[in-house]
This record gives C-alpha cells, sequence and structure tokens, in this order.
C-alpha cells in the first residue's frame, strides 16, 4: 500500500531530527539538500518523489521539532523517570520529539492520528519494543496535559510552530483523519 503524503514527510522529518540530533543546529543550512535528495526518498522506499507539499511540511516538522527539543526532553524525562532523555535510543528519543511537537504546537492533527503515526514510524525504524514505548509514552503526556486543563476552562491556543506548549487542544482534534493538501510534483 502506498504511504500517504504526511507519513511520507514524517519520515523524512524522523531522518533530518536524527541528523540535526548527530550534528546540531549545523545541519539546518543542510535541511533543503537533504530533504530534497533523490538517494533518501529511494532508500526510504517512495514510489514518486515528494510534491512540494510534503517537503514544505517535513521542513516545517523538522525545524519545529528541533527548535521545541528542549521543552519535548523536559516533558520525556518527567514522563520516564530514572530513565535520561540521552539514554534512549536516537530513533525513539526523534520520534517521540516529533510526535510530542505535533502534539502541542499542531492542533489541526488530531491526537489519534499524531500517535498512530508516531507509532508506524517506531515500527519502521525502531527495535522490537519501540512502538509500545513511543505509544505509551506520548499517551501518557497526552492524557496528563489534557487533565490539565479544567473542566469547562477553554484550552490553551498553541504557540507558533517552534515554541513550545505547556498544554494539548484535544478539542480541535475530535477528526481522526487528517487532511492532504497536494499542489502536484516537485
Amino acid at each position: 500500500m502506498p504511504l500517504k503524503k504526511r507519513s511520507r514527510a514524517r519520515m523524512l522529518t524522523l531522518q533530518a531530527l536524527c541528523l540535526f540530533d548527530a550534528l546540531g543546529d549545523d545541519f539546518a543550512d543542510r535541511l533543503n539538500d537533504f530533504l530534497h535528495d533523490d538517494q533518501n526518498h529511494e532508500d526510504l522506499d517512495f514510489d514518486e518523489p515528494p510534491t512540494r507539499t510534503v517537503l514544505r511540511f517535513a521542513r516545517d516538522l523538522a525545524i519545529g521539532a528541533w527548535s521545541a527539543r528542549a521543552r519535548a526532553d523536559e516533558l520525556l524525562a518527567a514522563a520516564v523517570p530514572g530513565w535520561s532523555v540521552q539514554r534512549m535510543a536516537p530513533v525513539d528519543r526523534n520520534i517521540l520529539r516529533l510526535g510530542l511537537f505535533e502534539l502541542l504546537s499542531r492542533p489541526e492533527t488530531p491526537f489519534q492520528v499524531v500517535i498512530n503515526e508516531a507509532i508506524e514510524l517506531a515500527r519502521r525504524f525502531g527495535d522490537a519494543e519501540s512502538p509500545a514505548f513511543v505509544n505509551g509514552v506520548l499517551d501518557g503526556i497526552r492524557r496528563r496535559n489534557e487533565n490539565a486543563t479544567p473542566d469547562g476552562a477553554e484550552p490553551v491556543a498553541p504557540p507558533p510552530a517552534g515554541e513550545p506548549a505547556d498544554t494539548v487542544d484535544t478539542a480541535a482534534r475530535s477528526n481522526d483523519t487528517e487532511r492532504e493538501a497536494d499542489d502536484g510534483p516537485v
């Protein structure tokens, strides 16, 4: 079955986050070249080149998740006490950073989609325990943030992309599908 466009963008984003993790902020200068590299697309088994929309979404996610990593790492440290974020497998750590960025900063994407996409990334790129670990951590953080919002209170609107958030707007995520716009091949 062909991958959905946003799934492909998240695969590229995960690869980029792992490179950010290894190379640091200097990788930002090479991000666009990386995202447009045909060899990367082939290595990820894409059946066709990603569209401009997919590449733009991947770039936005990569920059946003990398920029918000300090807040994500705080949440991860609290969610998995006794286990250093830096000791996590790099793939798991970056899947979780990506998932947390989307949960906290992308209310247009239903939380079910975010968590499911993270689990699929963990299945594809992680080890045998990664899918359950990613699911448990993301859903646990989502539930804690959801419960932190008092009944009847409006959830705090998420900040602009790249800035950390403190709550998750689950009211805006009642759908279990996400829209995919496409503007043609690159």
